[in-house]
């Protein structure tokens, strides 16, 4: 009887999988030629990341990958394409089709379905048209004092480590972000880098973050169905909860239910001239009152959503560029000196003005963000074929990577020492003569990152404050730093350096 029962369910699961794969012939056909490695039936290449027990691991057997294999490359998760892109020609017609705007299944594990992070398409069309506002130059020049309060802050409280032994900066500057997130995009100023409540939000935020990671990576958990049979999804549920009540201090502070009980007042001109630039939330708030884009239900999943990319991906990539200053103590010491001949004083302001000027500094950024983006891929599916060259048709509803890291370390476009930190790379003649689309680390095309501006603008004051103040050493060499893959790029162990407070020069008056 019990042979009878298997045989007959092995027979259901072979006709169901001819069938599946009869359905989807069209777009077997069109990936068929793309390079790849061996797969297995039903499972694809999944076992080439299922072998692994660390995401450090997954990041060396990608790169083996794509080193082996040109692009584009086609990997099976389980029966589900994904075309695996890490050229700059490849990279520019994907992220600039309007056939490629939705995000991916995986941004669907983070359960913030309506923010612009992975929001589809149609709803993120007219809110990103209207919040890009938030983030114009008007608004930016309104944050100034506050980041330079903020990041004045966390120069200060780094004091306490000079003179001790090497220690990973990064709970520290992830504090700072936090902060200057809260007072710039909602207009609340809780003193998160002084308050237990800030250490308790980016220790659930790392929970959370490890969660999802761990589903991306495996893709025996993509079905809701079984995912929800896990602990680890009770867990993103729990973390969901205690989230909210940090959602719920914001949207207290601002009022938001008096608000939008509200009736909406239209401004007169000359008010309208004069009136305060609107930050992030002001703009939800408006969204949500006029009715047509957004729903008060809607606010949350935004608030979360910018709470993440503001806070973890701008110290990541600060924590960074600091360890490559440590590294390298002949660039470190051109920076310190740019940053002494723009804004010498102890205590002074950086200005917009003066950010313009730091323009070494901002190519040491593009260098670390070079060898480490924050964001390693971006992921999109297809909503119609995309023609991706002469040979080669993306079919629709296909997962499409754009491998950012790769492509950022490819010799073809940085040379035969792409692996050596090096920011003449991005000397304005050799940026020149090289695909606009072989550097993009905030992505590309319209659905990159909307914060762009405001992470230059943040990530250049804090590196100021911090430099006029301390001198930055490690015992790291390049060659003995690690990366691994989460939702964003780490680097392995931290970036542990050790401060020594510099003897600060008076300023000239």
């Amino acid at each position: 009887m019990w042979n009878t029962t298997l045989w007959y369910l092995s027979a259901m699961v072979i006709v169901l999988a001819i069938y599946y794969n009869w359905s989807r012939r069209r777009m077997l056909a069109l990936v068929a030629n793309m390079n790849a490695p061996p797969a297995l039936p039903l499972i694809g290449h999944s076992y080439l990341l299922l072998k692994f027990t660390s995401t450090e691991a997954i990041a060396r057997e990608m790169r083996n990958l794509v080193q082996k294999y040109p692009s584009p490359l086609c990997i099976h998760l389980g029966p589900l394409p994904h075309i695996v892109l890490y050229e700059p020609e490849h990279m520019q017609v994907f992220l600039n089709s309007p056939h490629c705007l939705n995000k991916s299944l995986q941004y669907k594990f983070f359960l913030v379905d309506r923010g612009l992070f992975s929001a589809p398409a149609s709803l993120w069309k007219g809110q990103r048209k209207i919040l890009n506002f938030s983030f114009g130059p008007a608004i930016m020049n309104s944050h100034v004092s506050t980041l330079n309060q903020k990041s004045a802050m966390l120069a200060e409280l780094m004091e306490k480590y000079v003179g001790q032994k090497e220690r990973d900066f990064f709970h520290s500057i992830a504090l700072c972000t936090l902060d200057t997130i809260y007072c710039t995009a909602f207009g609340c100023d809780f003193d998160l880098q002084r308050q237990p409540v800030g250490d308790l939000y980016l220790k659930l935020q790392a929970e959370y973050i490890d969660i999802v990671t761990r589903r991306v990576f495996n893709a025996l958990f993509y079905p809701d169905f079984i995912y929800r049979l896990t602990n680890a999804y009770k867990k993103q549920l729990e973390i969901m909860d205690e989230g909210r009540l940090f959602i719920s201090n914001i949207m207290s502070a601002r009022n938001v239910d008096k608000v939008l009980s509200s009736p909406k007042t239209q401004p007169s001109k000359t008010e309208n001239d004069d009136r305060k630039p609107q930050n992030f939330l002001d703009k939800l708030l408006e969204l949500a009152q006029e009715n047509t884009q957004l729903a008060k239900e809607d606010i949350p999943d935004h608030l979360y959503t910018m709470i993440f990319a503001g806070t973890d991906t701008t110290a990541t990539t600060v924590s960074n560029v600091l360890l490559m200053l440590a590294v390298h103590q002949e660039i470190q010491e051109r920076v310190y000196q740019e940053i002494m001949a723009v804004c010498p004083a102890k205590d002074q302001q950086v200005s917009v003005e003066d950010v313009a000027k730091l323009l070494y500094t901002e190519m040491v950024c593009k260098e670390t963000l070079r060898l480490f983006p924050v964001a390693p891929v971006v992921a999109r599916i297809t909503t119609s074929d995309i023609q991706l060259d002469a040979k080669t048709t993306i079919p629709n509803n296909t997962t499409v990577v754009g491998a950012i890291y790769p492509m950022h370390r490819d010799p073809r476009h940085w040379g035969p020492d792409a692996e050596i930190f090096n920011p003449d790379n991005f000397l304005p003649e050799l940026v020149a003569q090289r695909h606009p689309y072989a550097f993009i680390p905030f992505s590309g095309g319209p659905r990159n990152c909307i914060g762009v501006r405001y992470a230059w603008l943040s990530m250049k004051v804090m590196i100021a404050h911090i430099l006029r103040k301390y001198r930055l050493k490690t015992s790291h060499t390049m060659d003995t730093i690690g990366i691994e893959y989460s939702i964003i790029l780490k680097i392995t162990g931290g970036c542990r350096i050790s401060l020594e407070k510099r003897d600060h020069p008076t300023a000239t008056q």
